[in-house]
């Protein structure tokens, strides 16, 4: 068994078995066991994030972040309405 990756925070590893296959490994859990590389790493990927301590935090921050560019875009659209007041006629022009 040779390890290709691990993350020690969430306890998951990717290995390469003796028999050629990949695993990965959560604790003593197999969570799968494939022929496929990019499958394996996948997996890995999503097992890392799940298990995250920070998980939390950072779906908190994105979600922090998405309502400021809302609000930024809301108030870029009201100050480039109030723009086109127009001059001395009207908008319409004289």
């Amino acid at each position: 068994m040779n390890v290709l990756r691990e993350n020690l925070k969430s306890g998951v590893r990717l290995v390469r078995l003796d028999t050629g296959k990949f695993a990965v490994l959560a604790g003593d859990e197999v969570l799968v066991e494939t022929g496929v590389e990019t499958l394996a790493t996948l997996t890995y990927d999503e097992a890392v994030a799940d298990r995250s301590p920070a998980k939390e935090m950072r779906a908190r921050e994105r979600a922090h972040y998405e309502m400021q560019a809302v609000r930024s875009e809301s108030f870029a659209r009201r100050t480039e309405k109030s723009r086109k007041k127009g001059g001395k006629g009207g908008r319409g022009g004289v």
